[in-house]
Formats: structure tokens, C-alpha cells, sequence
């Protein structure tokens, strides 16, 4: 039995590991072919910049694990309008770019779902 299953992020991708650890659930529900759908809000979009060097503070870019979740059917990471504008970012200068979603959206795509898990 498959429940459709929303993993909610809001953290920097490098301000801890909640920001991994929602990619690696969001890839485990997927391998158990439950039906998986990532939302980045607040800090987490900051994911989705293009060209980070992590490197740098030694860690591990986010990017490939994000380019990665078509491969186990997570073909849509989902962002608000609200993210987007509080840190002055354009959904298609994103990587990849976001389904934006405005404050109504937002409020029936998550309830839409069974199961929501937020880091």
C-alpha cells in the first residue's frame, strides 16, 4: 500500500545535515515506490543555486543528489513564492528549477498529501 508521501525541508544546505538528510528520505521513499514530493521553503531553496563550491568548507554540494531524483521518479521539486522572494531569487535561474507555488497552493499541495515530514 503506497502513501503519497511530502518531505518538507527549510534548512541551508550547508547549516546542518537536515538539508541531506530530506534528500536522502525523499530517495528512500522513491526506492519503495512510494509516490515522493520534495519542498524546499525558506533557507532550503538555497539548494537549488547553480555553480556552488562546497568544497571550500568541505562538505558535499547538494546538487548531485538533486540532479539524481529524476532517476528514482521525483520529477518535480516544489518551492513558495515566498522563498523565492525572501532571498530575491528567479525560479528559472535555479538547478534544477522549481514548480512555484504561491501561499494557496502551498496550503492545498500539503494537504494533499499522507504522510508529511519536515526538517
Amino acid at each position: 500500500m503506497s502513501k503519497s508521501i511530502l518531505i518538507i525541508c527549510r534548512s541551508a544546505p550547508y547549516s546542518s545535515s537536515s538539508a541531506r538528510d530530506a534528500l536522502d528520505m525523499a530517495l528512500a521513499g522513491a526506492v519503495f515506490e512510494q509516490p515522493v514530493s520534495l519542498l524546499l521553503l525558506d533557507d532550503a531553496v538555497l539548494q537549488l543555486l547553480p555553480g556552488q563550491r562546497s568544497s571550500a568548507i568541505q562538505a558535499k554540494n547538494p546538487n548531485a543528489m538533486l540532479g539524481a531524483l529524476p532517476m528514482y521518479d521525483i520529477e518535480h521539486i516544489y518551492t513558495s513564492l515566498g522563498s523565492l522572494a525572501l532571498h530575491g531569487l528567479q525560479a528559472d535561474s535555479l538547478e534544477p528549477a522549481p514548480t512555484v507555488l504561491d501561499a494557496e497552493e502551498l496550503r492545498h499541495f500539503i494537504a494533499r498529501h499522507e504522510v508529511v515530514l519536515t526538517l
